[in-house]
């Protein structure tokens, strides 16, 4: 470990699953300390292996319309990270489990994206969002794991300001759970 890692940062350079890493050195949050020593699991890749013949059209182009809509004054870069915390989800134990479920769900009458509430995710995506889909399905993530993503800028929810920072790709910071 060095100074600036995180387990995000460490599960994505060794291209193992957050949930994985975190079991194996039995920490139940993402907190870690200078010098500690982690293990490394070997056992589980970092992604379940999603490529565009894996996903059906329509839900490709539903991710492509969440990311459009999410994200289309960003770089590529940005677009494939809102597009890979969509798929990090998927395989993390807190969410659910299709692309389709994740982009719709609600928490407490609440959509977790603000396209959705607001009716900008019925907006035809451009070919640079249908792009950036697909890299995210084929397996990048410039977030290393991140769960979630804001605009500091525009967003008023004072809890998901809480959350571990990943990184930050343009107008977004990606996070993660604590």
């Amino acid at each position: 470990m060095k100074e600036g890692d995180n387990l995000c940062s460490i599960a994505y350079k060794h291209q193992v699953m957050l949930r994985e890493l975190m079991r194996v050195n039995n920490l139940s949050d993402s907190l870690i300390r200078p010098e500690e020593v982690l293990q490394i699991p070997e056992s589980l890749p970092y992604r379940s292996g999603f490529s565009r013949g894996d996903v059906p059209r329509d839900e490709l182009m539903l991710l492509a319309r969440l990311i459009h809509a999410e994200a289309r004054g960003e770089s590529f870069e940005g677009q494939v990270a809102v597009g890979a915390v969509i798929l990090n989800r998927i395989n993390s134990p807190y969410f659910p489990k299709t692309i389709p479920e994740v982009i719709l769900q609600k928490n407490s009458r609440v959509y977790q994206f603000s396209p959705v509430e607001d009716g900008s995710i019925n907006l035809e995506p451009d070919e640079k969002a249908v792009s950036a889909a697909e890299q995210a399905l084929a397996g990048k993530d410039p977030t290393g794991g991140a769960l979630f993503f804001y605009n500091p800028d525009i967003s008023k929810d004072t809890w998901i300001q809480t959350l571990p920072v990943v990184t930050k790709i343009g107008n977004h910071v990606f996070a993660t759970s604590t």
